[in-house]
């Protein structure tokens, strides 16, 4: 029986107009080891790669550089096409590569729904040939589909199976399908999930359909406290900041584990970086972001209107949802209410940055195209290619404290909403 593949509506795709990307990112390009052979077997390669590049290459990495402030791969051209393509065909380099921005789950009814990263300009701004007529193909450079988790977990320990945890996740896709801000909308996500998750039977080790469907009932049927915007972001909100979108800022982005060539000022840089965290933390000091046009001084972002009960607010609750319809963030097995948890993250996340692009053009309002740019930084940082397996433990520690601390995790969204 063929496979039956998905994919969003007259969604589009080419591999054009951009200046390799994807190539130029502060991100770890993984391959297998079978590949890491067959690369590190080739002279080419690894004269190409230099010893240091060697070394990374072994750990299933491809090695990155440092030009122009940014990483970018040691097998990009000038011309910005790829080195190793040109040399070797399209079918030598990384899957990774061959397939990007596509990836692959296989869903509850057994469709492999494609997994499209909006960090690419032409899935982002839908221009290219038919996505659908290209499925094929990327699934069999991807190596097959990630299968969803069989079951998920509350808070208390009770096992969750997947088709009861769809049933929460339909009320949450139909939620924020509402008109109002996804900052409230989340923070009433949380209280019904968690209502949910105390409604279960106590006791049980495992949840079945009946008492699901009567927890779930209770829990929507609760009065929600309202969402107060707070002036200010919150401590943790600041901590998000400061390790997630300080990331992105020079030096720091140029500082990763698969960088080769030792970068001038090596102590300075390590200097820079600690500020670019400080300057998160304080709300205050001079920063160069990556997809920002120019520096900005943090204490403008303050003067650009807040937007998410706007209609660019739109456009975060249909990512969101589109999150949820691509089943992706149901892959790894783990908390029910961590879910609502990175649908958070990713909201404020691309509130802050959106907010910050349009301060650094001198603007107090933020355009569609700063909330695209800033659904992209969702997708690299917390919700397509950032693995839970590589977080930090202070990324780890934050994350179980906003599950466990209701009025931190509304802090967090009060800071954007």
């Amino acid at each position: 029986m063929a496979t039956k593949l998905s994919s969003p509506p007259n969604q589009r795709f080419e591999c054009r107009d951009c200046p390799a990307r994807c190539c130029r990112m502060p991100w770890s390009i993984r391959f297998s080891g079978e590949e890491a052979k067959r690369y590190l077997d080739e002279p080419w390669v690894r004269e190409r790669a230099g010893s240091e590049g060697a070394e990374v290459i072994a750990r299933g990495v491809l090695p990155m550089r440092e030009k122009d402030g940014r990483l970018q791969c040691v097998f990009l051209d000038d011309d910005m096409l790829c080195g190793m393509q040109k040399q070797f065909g399209h079918e030598y380099i990384p899957r990774a590569c061959q397939a990007f921005p596509f990836g692959f789950v296989r869903d509850e009814k057994d469709v492999v729904v494609a997994q499209l990263s909006h960090l690419c300009p032409s899935i982002r701004d839908n221009y290219g040939q038919p996505v659908d007529r290209q499925l094929k193909a990327k699934l069999q450079q991807t190596g097959g589909a990630e299968r969803m988790s069989t079951a998920l977990a509350t808070l208390s320990g009770t096992i969750v199976p997947q088709s009861s945890y769809l049933r929460v996740a339909k009320q949450w896709e139909e939620q924020l399908g509402a008109d109002t801000s996804p900052a409230s909308t989340l923070a009433r996500l949380y209280d019904v999930t968690t209502a949910f998750e105390r409604a279960l039977p106590p006791g049980a080790e495992r949840a079945t359909d009946a008492p699901v469907e009567a927890a779930l009932r209770q829990a929507l049927g609760q009065e929600v406290e309202p969402l107060t915007p707070r002036a200010k972001p919150s401590f943790y909100a600041r901590v998000l900041f400061a390790y997630l979108l300080g990331g992105l800022c020079y030096p720091s982005r140029v500082r990763g584990t698969q960088r080769v060539g030792k970068a001038p000022w090596t102590a300075f840089h390590g200097l820079r970086s600690f500020w670019n965290k400080v300057a998160w933390m304080l709300g205050r000091g001079t920063l160069d972001m990556l997809f920002v046009a120019k520096p900005f001084k943090l204490q403008r972002v303050r003067t650009v209107d807040r937007f998410l009960g706007d209609a660019e607010g739109a456009l975060v609750r249909d990512y969101l949802r589109l999150v949820l319809q691509r089943r992706h963030i149901f892959s790894t097995p783990r908390h029910l209410l961590a879910t609502v948890l990175d649908l958070s993250l990713a909201t404020v996340v691309i509130s802050r940055f959106a907010r910050c692009r349009a301060a650094a053009d001198g603007r107090t309002k933020v355009s569609h195209e700063d909330v695209r740019e800033g659904i992209g930084v969702a997708e690299l940082l917390l919700l397509s290619h950032a693995a839970l397996s590589e977080q930090g433990k202070l990324m780890k520690n934050l994350r179980w404290l906003l599950l466990t601390k209701r009025e931190s995790f509304r802090a967090l969204l009060a800071s954007e909403a």
